[in-house]
């Protein structure tokens, strides 16, 4: 091994020597130049990767964007069901879900039929009405179709209100829990007046805090497959949204007429308010 020397003074020094025991400078450490080199490197096309990719993002369409954040969204949506690992709703609590959505469907073709007649009556009003036989004929006609389809709603409103066991079983639950916790607070309190021995006052803490907790357990499972469905519901409307979005866009290619591009707008209107109103209900009754 070849002598070491202070680059300083030039005298003899250790392999080991920090600093120079004559001088006492610090001594010069060999440092890799050829690997710092190559790190600087690496970073420099890190780096150069990174703005070619925000070059890339800003470049794309925001439609494109748009749809990859919506591909995100559902991917994220599987991976948190599947880690969640949430019980299937049961059949029954599904079937008066169906039926608390049929009502409130119905609520809304109600309203709709209504602003048809609403409309249609004003016809009754023209002068041609009075003496146009034909035109009166055809009103009538409208008004009595419509009065004839909100009778059939009233009657399936009827028959839906029949099975609709009220309130839901969610809220059910929740009064059940809420005179647990009461029963509770009443047993603490008879407790401390003396009225309940010891004995009894564990037992019957221990079984209504074991039922308060089943039923806690019970109404979460619920709330957490309903909220599922919201989240497909909503999915559902997102994709009926972009369906609408190319339609438009077909209708100012011209690739259709504007009669259909505004039959086909108003069908995906009524398709969004009925989903609406399922997320609504459901929304209510997961409170």
């Amino acid at each position: 091994m070849s002598p070491k020397f202070c680059p300083y003074c030039g005298n003899p020094v250790k392999e080991t020597d920090k600093f120079c025991i004559i001088c006492g400078k610090p001594m010069l450490t060999d440092i890799p130049k050829a690997k710092k080199r190559i790190d600087r490197k690496e970073e420099e096309i890190q780096v150069e990767e990174k703005i070619e990719t925000q070059k890339q993002e800003e470049e794309r369409p925001k439609d494109e964007i748009r749809d990859i954040e919506e591909e995100k969204e559902k991917k994220k949506s599987k991976k948190s069901r599947e880690k969640r690992d949430i019980k299937p709703l049961p059949e029954e609590v599904k079937e008066q879900m169906v039926y608390y959505i049929e009502y409130n469907d119905i609520q809304l073709n109600k309203k709709v039929l209504a602003d048809k007649l609403t409309e249609i009556s004003k016809s009754t009003k023209d002068e041609k009405y009075e003496y146009d036989m034909e035109f009166k004929k055809g009103v009538n006609l409208k008004l009595e179709a419509i009065k004839t389809l909100i009778s059939e709603l009233k009657q399936k409103e009827s028959v839906i209100k029949q099975n609709l066991e009220d309130p839901f079983i969610v809220q059910k639950i929740q009064n059940d829990i809420d005179k647990k916790i009461f029963q509770l607070e009443n047993l603490a309190r008879e407790h401390k007046l003396h009225k309940v021995d010891k004995e009894t006052f564990e037992k019957l803490k221990e079984k209504y805090k074991g039922e308060k907790i089943e039923l806690e357990d019970e109404r979460e499972n619920l709330i957490e497959g309903m909220k599922l469905w919201i989240q497909d519901l909503k999915l559902e409307k997102a994709e009926i949204s972009g369906e609408r979005k190319m339609t438009k866009g077909r209708f100012h290619a011209k690739e259709i007429t504007e009669d259909e591009y505004k039959d086909k707008d108003k069908e995906f209107d009524l398709r969004l308010k009925k989903i609406n109103t399922k997320i609504e209900t459901l929304e209510k009754l997961t409170k």
